[in-house]
């Protein structure tokens, strides 16, 4: 993500977790016994079956700001977990990070209640999912499922509430995990899917270009950020973007043509409306980390070699993450770097 609450089993900044059926081998014996079922390998008999389809679907819920703690918890669980499982970076998450993403969620549940969902188990959250809309822009923002209750059809059931929160022809977006499953049900909801790379490494610093006309912005320049997004992908960001910008996200501009949010190791969202100064904000908004700093750029598909070509003329290695699934036709989404969490 936020993609992918990521390979998530969280996916998505995305993300989405876990979508596949219930495998039955997570039915313990022992409840087999008591219902009187015998177990021959994975097939169960009927009245077991019954029981399990009982169990896989939890109770769903609109999300109150009491929830947003828990949430968190859960959402840092899982996407911890989804990291390791892939074989990926893991940074040690501090307080202010927890609590920075508290403030996210509490600010998508505040501006799309009918978006925000908890899954309930004996009255325990044990996934959520968030979506929100911008304009006609529908984007799923995250969605994770608590790695007890992965597999059991909670991913799916949450799926299926967030994609009921708007018009169901309208454009949207997704930034997937590379999840198997998360990506089939993505493609089976009518997603288009965009393989993804992420840019990863220290800045070779005698790469970076001076002389642009690359400006530092400020809150006077939001109207050349919602006029580029519109141009790419239909939509305005929303309040999110003064919340990042006040969590101390730097917002470069040229002006009337593209804007980034850099942040210390990366880019949180940029757009321009051509290549060439597309790359001159990539290239300063990683120059905005300190140097040695490990970078991170996400949500690279493949309309962007733009971006792949900065990446790797300032030595970055390139890895294949997920993919920005895309419904509809929101705009060219070209040249632009998608944010995980609000697309």
């Amino acid at each position: 993500m936020l993609a992918s609450l990521g390979p998530d089993q969280v996916v998505g900044r995305a993300f989405a977790t876990d979508l596949g059926a219930v495998p039955v081998s997570t039915v313990p014996v022992a409840v087999m016994a008591a219902l009187g079922a015998g177990v021959v390998g994975d097939r169960v008999p009927r009245p077991a079956a019954r029981w399990a389809t009982m169990v896989r679907v939890p109770s769903v819920r609109a999300m109150e700001s009491d929830d947003v703690a828990a949430c968190e918890s859960l959402w840092h669980d899982a996407f911890h977990a989804m990291r390791v499982a892939y074989h990926l970076p893991v940074a040690a998450i501090g307080d202010a990070e927890h609590e920075q993403a508290r403030r996210h969620m509490a600010l998508v549940r505040d501006t799309d209640p009918g978006g925000s969902w908890v899954a309930l188990q004996r009255d325990e959250i044990v996934g959520f999912t968030q979506a929100l809309r911008r304009d006609d822009l529908w984007v799923l923002s995250l969605l994770a499922v608590a790695l007890a209750h992965q597999g059991r059809g909670v991913a799916r059931t949450l799926l299926d509430r967030a994609l009921s929160y708007g018009d169901p022809s309208s454009p949207g977006m997704i930034m997937s995990s590379r999840h198997p499953a998360a990506l089939h049900r993505y493609v089976q909801a009518g997603f288009a899917l965009h393989p993804t790379v992420a840019a990863r490494g220290v800045v070779r610093r005698s790469g970076l270009k001076a002389g642009t006309t690359v400006q530092v912005g400020g809150p006077g320049d939001l109207e050349t950020v919602a006029h580029v997004d519109r141009r790419l992908r239909g939509a305005s960001h929303g309040p999110e973007m003064r919340l990042m910008l006040d969590e101390g996200a730097q917002l470069l501009v040229v002006p009337g043509r593209g804007y980034a949010l850099a942040r210390p190791g990366g880019v949180r969202v940029m757009g321009a409306v051509d290549d060439e100064t597309a790359g001159a904000l990539l290239a300063a908004a990683l120059a905005v980390s300190p140097e040695g700093t490990v970078v991170d750029v996400n949500w690279i598909t493949g309309a962007q070699q733009w971006a792949i070509r900065v990446c790797s003329d300032l030595g970055l290695e390139l890895h294949p993450v997920g993919a920005v699934m895309v419904r509809g036709r929101p705009g060219p989404l070209a040249p632009y770097l998608p944010s995980g969490a609000y697309g």
